[in-house]
């Protein structure tokens, strides 16, 4: 009786209890910056994480919102930038929503756009193909996001495309 009483409750906490995931962000582009790009401003409205196997309208669970960050502050170092409870289970990507980034450019400030960043939002496999969250754990995924450095010089029109990747971290 004390066995089965035991197993139930590990079952009870492994899969009903909440766990706690948070997003930490940084910025590795692909090829370094200029030396004339001296600050990237983005303001993040929302960072969300999918539940998988939900349909794309009601599996998201938003980890944070209102977060604004200068890319350049990030490119060796993560920020963690907010955490969630999320019921235990599978989790297979991110989905964060911008409309623009600032750059400062030999010192002026030019604005970009980020087409879809703001109505259906940016999304980011998780990579390995997601990860399972059980109840009572702590997981943290790091979000890496940058823009191509060709991209932000070279832009008639002033919209740009996030290179991003989503992973756990230890």
């Amino acid at each position: 009786m004390t066995i089965l009483l035991g197993a139930s409750i590990s079952v009870l906490y492994l899969y009903y209890m909440p766990s706690t995931l948070a997003v930490s962000i940084r910025d590795p582009p692909p090829t370094p910056y200029s030396s004339n790009i001296t600050a990237i401003y983005v303001s993040i409205i929302r960072i969300e994480i999918h539940a998988a196997g939900s349909d794309n309208n009601s599996g998201w669970h938003t980890i944070v919102t209102g977060v604004s960050l200068n890319l350049m502050s990030l490119l060796s170092a993560s920020k963690l930038v907010g955490s969630t409870q999320l019921p235990p289970g599978r989790y297979s990507e991110l989905r964060f929503f911008t409309s623009q980034a600032v750059i400062t450019i030999d010192g002026a400030n030019t604005t970009y756009t980020i087409p879809s960043g703001n109505q259906t939002g940016i999304k980011v496999p998780v990579t390995g193909g997601g990860f399972h969250i059980y109840g009572g754990e702590t997981m943290t995924v790091q979000l890496d996001l940058s823009f191509n450095n060709h991209e932000i010089l070279n832009n008639p029109t002033m919209t740009l495309t996030p290179v991003a990747t989503a992973k756990i971290v230890p």
